[in-house]
């Protein structure tokens, strides 16, 4: 009998807490990363630290993101979010308490994606970054897909913007082009593609 009453109460304290904040916690570890780093990161007007960085976020809805660097523009957005999974547990195992119990603490909202990069554009006229490196960064994040179809398939204004940046000779253009390609097969990560490129050309 005592043994069936604490299993009660240990059913009701779980139920109560919210399957979602038991298991998932109100929380959730978030990625940030920019192009260029040591980007400032803010969510709803508090400073998480700079990029690259990875930490707790509150899981709420309606959650505003912040990217700010000297010499570049400031991006902001809006955190997505999803219903975390562990909430259909409260309303199959906790019913309308369990399920009420995470709306309020925030363990409802799981944030998706879990980790979020962003190229920030330079605080200048033409909102064009000077430097080589920059440019070929910005080229391979912004048109990763155009670019690496333009490599695979021998060219296109994409490839010939980077040919440029690297001072190809227009005798070189191709052999180079497949070169790229290859270097584009083994670095699906764009910024290490963009980082390869320019350490293998020693562009400055």
């Amino acid at each position: 009998m005592k043994y069936s009453l604490l299993l009660t109460l240990t059913a009701i304290v779980f139920l109560s807490s919210g399957c979602a904040s038991i298991v998932s916690g109100t929380d959730q570890k978030m990625t940030f990363n920019s192009e260029p780093d040591e980007a400032v990161v803010t969510v709803s007007g508090r400073v998480l630290g700079k990029t690259p960085i990875t930490v707790d976020v509150d899981r709420d809805s309606n959650q505003s993101i912040t990217f700010e660097k000297e010499g570049y523009k400031t991006y902001t957005a809006q955190l997505s979010t999803t219903t975390n999974p562990w909430f259909f547990g409260n309303i199959v195992f906790g019913g309308l308490l369990g399920s009420t119990t995470d709306g309020v603490s925030g363990a409802i909202h799981e944030y998706s994606p879990d980790q979020y990069f962003v190229t920030l554009t330079p605080d200048t006229p033409t909102g064009l970054s000077t430097s080589k490196p920059r440019q070929i960064k910005e080229i391979v994040i912004a048109f990763s897909s155009e670019l690496r179809h333009q490599l695979a398939s021998g060219g296109g204004e994409k490839v010939d913007v980077i040919l440029g940046l690297l001072d190809i000779d227009e005798s070189e253009k191709a052999t180079t082009t497949k070169a790229l390609n290859q270097l584009a097969l083994n670095n699906q990560n764009d910024l290490e593609l963009a980082n390869t490129i320019i350490d293998v050309y020693d562009v400055d």
